[in-house]
This record gives structure tokens, C-alpha cells and sequence, in this order.
């Protein structure tokens, strides 16, 4: 860390402190300085950056791809309108049918009908998330915009309770500067300080890469549940805003035309970015409304151009084309404004459980039992039995479409095995999902490098160290008021850059993981797992498209992280030098079924793992007692070495 960091804090500190002296100035300053429509615009503008945020959090930072908005506006505008009007109000308003008893003398301050909004907007998008969000893809953003126009109907046909397709008149103007920048200014400070939580990592994580999460225990669809209702109480509070500022509301103001707006404050000013939302809103509220002069008639000179209703959608949704095409990542991409831009930083690489530890036992460490694995008529894995013995490194090789992978899969928990089961520690692994695996001791890495590639290889690493936090996620949105929370998150960051030393991976820790070399982003996704606090490391070819150099630099390596970290290691691998070199037990698998086990010198003189690499006439010269002579042990390793992965 350079000496002056301090004093860039300082610095950076009274900047924003003055930079919100000045605009609540200007806020002081407008009511008197500017007219009512300028007035309105302003307010337009916090409004949407409220509403542009909450669905930056479920869309840019949680990667869920939702059309559902508008229904959530719907409903935070209409509950706000019902509990501030009065009852005078009401039973003058409901001419078609006759308001609800219960909902006539319901009235409440304009604060509470805010809180009750977002609160009630949250409970529906909870309750949609729960199904919905078992979809993905296109097709949640199908079923988020059916929501929303079903949310649009009822509003328009539940006449006892909305008063149809009249609407709401009349609604008290509780919008002003002070209270949408003040709704802003809450809503950002939450969402900010729960992004540089680690929390925040754990939603990036799952947008980047959402079975590595599940891998490194994240509970990827409660966190996904979570950022949905998070997202959805926002749109409620925007709702209430924005009922409280037209002071009129009727269903036909909530259509997906709305949520297209939304989406354009998102994308212009860049998926995952909590600055590019507010940029976002200020450019598109104020585009929008600059653009009202193309739906009038406009003359010039001799040529008249009659008003076209809608032309200005029209030219918004050509500029956000460009936007897409030129920029797709939008202004300002996943960066956040810092006033190191100011100060000129320079932007420099690094320098210089709830489960806990299992109680001693005897008897093997990991035990998979009659394991069989069948895809419709495909047999995948075939009653396969084996047990490892803690402390040892184990390979588990054979030809390609063996099940090696198969068999990982299963032990880590993302297939559930068609007959038998697997024990760890005495424990039945069988039917856990995968967060559930890694929060009993099991991590696991990939054969294609899983990592979250725009997060920093620092942020990967305590993404890892979820599985074993104590706070919870609620602590992060006011932290002053949970310490421990910051607390802990300082703890798991200094163990993180700690991790990333011993691995020798200081130098990249503010580096984007994408960016990473190919041996570096291979050792990464190791010190991630090894951050989940594992008893056991599973390992899918480590060694793939490594050099002879790098191989042998992981074969110190291997070893290295079973004696330094107390690990017991189970690998998968096709280079033979590495596994011979490394294992004390080898199991070796032939279309799914295990064929041997012993030590790496039983191996290479087993007849049957002869026959399976090279052939029966390999095994018939092993059988005569020629044995293997040196170019055949060549031939062996070669063959081994080319197989693919299961």
C-alpha cells in the first residue's frame, strides 16, 4: 500500500462532504429558483435513479434478467395513494362500486404509506421469485413481464380496492426535493455499502459464474431470492415517489413501456454499476423530456412536419441502439465513480464454519458406495465403491468417458446418484446440493477454470470465504448500526490477501481474474476453494495445458497444499508423470465401472489398466511376462496423457 493512501482517504472523504454541502445548497436554492416543470424533472430524476438502482441490483449485479418493474411501481404507488387519502376522499372517488369497509378509514402518515409500499412490493416479488426464479434466462424475463401485466389487470378489475380503471385522484403531494433526494440518498447508502460487502461479492459471483458459486457454498437461489425482493422493495418505494409527485395514478401508467425505461437508465449507464444508474437516470429522465418537442408540429421555413405521438420513443430507442452497438457495456461498464480519478491514483497491482473442524475418528475420510449414476439408458457410473483415507492424495484416472468427472460431480453434490451413496467423515453426502457439500468440508476446482472473471482475484478469494461468515446479509445495509459486520468483512479480506501470499498470488490481487495468466487463473481457482476452509480438495485435471515446466511446478505444489493446509486430495489428472509422481493411491475407471486400485507402481504393471489404455494386445505381451519395458512405459504414458476428460 503507498504511503499517501491515507491522505487520498482524507482527501477523498472532505471532497464528498463538500460535493453534498453544495447540492443540498441547490436543493435549498431550487424551489425558489427554478419553475414547477423544472421542478418536476428534478424530481423525475431522483425518482428513476431510485428505481433504475433497485433493478440494477437484480438485473447488472445479480445477472437475473427481469420485465416485471412496472407491476412492483404498480403496486408501491397504489398502496401509498390508499393509506394517505382521506376517508372523505375515497368515498367521494369510488362512484362505479362502493369501496371495501375495511380500506375506507384506513389511513396512515405519508413515511409509514412509504415503507408499507416497498414492504408490500417486496412480499409479491418474493412470492414470485420463489417459483419464478427457477427459470432462467429468456424465460424469466417472460415470466416477470406476465407478472406485471397481471398485476396491471387486477388493479384494473379489483374496483372494491383500486377503483378500477378510474384511478386515483387527488393524492396528496408528498414528493418534494428534500423527500425523493432524501428516499435517493438512503437507498444509494444502502446499496453501496452492501456492494462492498462481501456480500456484494457473493451476488457478483453469481452473475459471473453461478455453479462456481454453488461450488464455493453459496445458496445461489436464496441469494438470488433475496436480490429479487431487494430489487422489488425499491420499485415499490419508486411507486409510492412517483404516485405522491403526478398526484394521479391509473393502471394504463404502468405498462411494460415503463420497465423499458427503466431498462434503458440501466443499460446506458452500465450494467452493474451502481454510478452508471444514476448517470443513467439524469440522461435518459432529461433525453425523455427533451425529446417531447418531436411529438409537436414543427415548422421550418417553408417545410412543416406534423407532431408524430410516440416519435420520441421512437428516437430514444435508436440512440440506445447506438449506445448497445458503439458501447455495449454502457457508460460507465461495472466501474464506479472514485475520486482517485481525480487525484490521479495510479491503479497498481498489489505488493509485498458453523461446521468447524470434524472431530477425530478412525476409519476412512471419504467413502463412495455402490455408487451407479444412469442417464436414461446411459450407465454413466457403475457400482462404484471406493474409500480414501485422510492425509492422502489420490488419483482417479482412466481413458476417455471413464465417469471421472461423473464420479466428481456426484461427490460434490451436482448429480444425485441413481443407487447407492457417498460418506464423508461418517456423514451422507447423498442428496446435499453442492453449498450444502462445501459447507461440510468438501471444495472442489474444474477441469475449464471457473472463475469470476470481473471480479478482482482478491474478491474471488473472499467469495470463498462466504460458506464460513457469521454476519448475515441484512448487516451490510446499515453497518454503522452492525460493526461486526465490517468487522469481519476486514477479517476475510486480510485472510484472503494472506491466502493469495502463500499461493504466490499477491502480485494479482486487485487484477480482474480474466486477466490473470493461465498458471496464475489455475492456482486462483485452488486458493478460492482452499478459502471455503476444506477437509478435502477434489481436483479436476489441475495440469491441464500446463507445460512440462509447470507440471512439475504443481506436482511441488500438490503436495505442498496437503502438508501446509492438512488436506486430503482427490485429482483427477491425464498427465502420468504428475499422478505417478503425486498419488499414493491410484483408482482407475473404465466406462464407469472400477477396474483397479493400488499404489502408482501396481498400477503401471496392472494388465487390465494396460487393456484399457492400449488395447488386449498390450495386456497378452504384459501377460507373457514381457512386462513393460521402457518405450512401452512410453507408450503407456502417451496414451494416458492424450485421453480426454470423462
Amino acid at each position: 500500500m503507498r504511503p499517501d493512501t491515507p491522505l487520498r482517504g482524507i482527501l477523498g472523504g472532505a471532497l464528498t462532504l463538500a460535493a453534498c454541502a453544495l447540492f443540498a445548497l441547490f436543493l435549498n436554492w431550487a424551489p425558489t429558483g427554478l419553475n414547477g416543470y423544472q421542478l418536476r424533472i428534478l424530481n423525475l430524476i431522483a425518482i428513476n435513479g431510485i428505481l433504475g438502482l433497485s433493478l440494477n441490483l437484480i438485473y447488472g449485479m445479480t445477472g437475473m434478467f427481469s420485465l416485471g418493474h412496472a407491476g412492483f411501481m404498480a403496486i408501491g404507488a397504489y398502496v401509498s395513494a390508499l393509506l394517505i387519502l382521506s376517508p372523505a376522499q375515497k368515498e367521494a372517488m369510488w362512484i362505479l362500486e362502493p369501496i371495501a369497509p375495511w380500506l375506507l378509514n384506513l389511513q396512515a402518515p405519508f413515511l409509514v404509506s412509504l415503507l408499507a409500499a416497498g414492504l408490500i412490493a417486496a412480499f409479491f416479488g418474493w412470492l414470485i421469485a420463489l417459483p419464478v426464479l427457477r427459470l432462467g434466462g429468456d424465460y424469466l424475463g417472460i415470466a416477470t413481464l406476465g407478472f406485471a401485466e397481471i398485476i396491471r389487470i387486477l388493479i384494473t378489475n379489483l374496483t372494491p380496492l383500486t377503483n378500477g380503471s378510474l384511478g386515483l385522484k387527488g393524492i396528496p403531494a408528498h414528493t418534494t426535493l428534500w423527500m425523493s433526494y432524501g428516499c435517493l440518498a438512503v437507498f444509494l447508502f444502502c446499496t453501496v455499502c452492501m456492494m462492498r460487502s462481501n456480500f456484494g461479492n457473493i451476488l457478483r459471483a453469481v452473475r459471473d459464474d453461478e455453479i462456481a458459486a454453488r461450488t464455493m457454498g453459496v445458496d445461489t437461489f436464496r441469494t438470488r431470492v433475496l436480490a429479487f425482493t431487494l430489487g422489488c422493495f425499491g420499485g415499490g418505494i419508486g411507486g409510492a415517489l412517483m404516485g405522491n409527485l403526478v398526484t394521479t395514478i391509473d393502471p394504463r401508467m404502468f405498462m411494460i413501456t415503463q420497465t423499458y425505461s427503466l431498462l434503458m437508465i440501466v443499460v446506458v449507464g452500465g450494467l452493474g454499476s451502481i454510478t452508471g444508474s444514476l448517470i443513467g437516470s439524469v440522461l435518459v429522465t432529461t433525453m425523455l423530456e427533451w425529446l417531447r418537442f418531436v411529438e409537436n408540429p414543427i415548422t421550418l421555413g417553408s417545410l412543416h412536419i406534423p407532431g408524430i405521438p410516440g416519435m420520441r420513443m421512437v428516437l430514444f430507442s435508436v440512440l440506445l441502439i447506438v449506445v448497445i452497438i458503439f458501447r455495449r457495456e454502457g457508460i460507465m461498464g461495472m466501474r464506479e465513480f472514485s475520486w482517485n480519478w481525480l487525484l490521479r491514483a495510479p491503479n497498481r497491482r498489489r505488493g509485498d464454519g458453523a461446521d468447524g473442524p470434524a472431530a477425530e475418528r478412525s476409519g476412512p475420510m471419504l467413502e463412495v458406495k455402490d455408487v451407479t449414476l444412469r442417464f436414461g439408458g446411459l450407465v454413466a457410473v457403475n457400482r462404484l465403491s471406493f474409500s480414501i483415507e485422510e492425509g492422502q492424495i489420490v488419483g482417479l484416472i482412466g481413458p476417455n468417458g471413464a465417469g471421472k468427472t461423473t464420479a466428481f460431480n456426484v461427490i460434490s453434490g451436482f448429480y444425485r446418484p441413481t443407487e447407492g451413496h457417498v460418506e464423508f467423515l461418517g456423514r451422507s453426502l447423498t442428496g446435499l446440493t453442492p453449498h450444502a457439500v462445501c459447507r461440510a468440508g468438501l471444495s472442489r476446482t474444474f477441469q475449464n477454470i471457473r472463475l469470476f472473471g470481473n471480479e478482482t482475484a482478491l474478491q474471488n478469494v473472499m467469495v470463498g470465504a462466504w460458506v464460513r461468515q457469521r454476519t448475515r446479509w441484512w448487516m451490510t445495509l446499515l453497518p454503522f448500526l452492525f460493526p461486526d459486520s465490517l468487522r469481519e468483512d476486514g477479517e476475510i479480506r486480510l485472510r484472503a490477501a494472506s491466502l493469495l501470499k502463500r499461493l504466490g498470488l499477491d502480485d494479482y490481487a486487485d487484477e480482474p481474474a480474466s486477466s490473470l495468466p493461465y498458471g496464475a487463473q489455475r492456482r486462483l481457482e485452488i486458493a478460492r476453494a482452499l478459502a471455503t476452509e476444506p477437509r478435502f480438495l477434489l481436483l479436476d485435471e489441475p495440469a491441464a495445458g500446463m507445460n512440462p515446466q509447470e507440471s512439475e511446478e504443481l506436482m511441488r505444489f500438490i503436495r505442498r497444499l496437503r502438508d501446509e493446509f492438512q488436506l486430503t486430495i482427490l485429482l483427477i489428472e491425464h498427465d502420468m508423470k504428475v499422478v505417478m509422481n503425486v498419488c499414493d493411491v491410484i483408482h482407475v475407471l473404465d466406462q464407469g465401472v472400477h477396474i483397479a486400485c493400488g499404489t502408482p507402481g501396481e498400477i503401471r504393471a496392472n494388465p487390465r489398466v494396460i487393456e484399457a489404455y492400449l488395447g488386449s494386445e498390450a495386456m497378452h505381451e504384459a501377460g507373457r511376462g514381457a512386462g513393460l519395458d521402457a518405450g512401452r512405459e512410453a507408450r503407456f504414458d502417451a496414451g494416458k496423457e492424450g485421453a480426454g476428460n470423462a
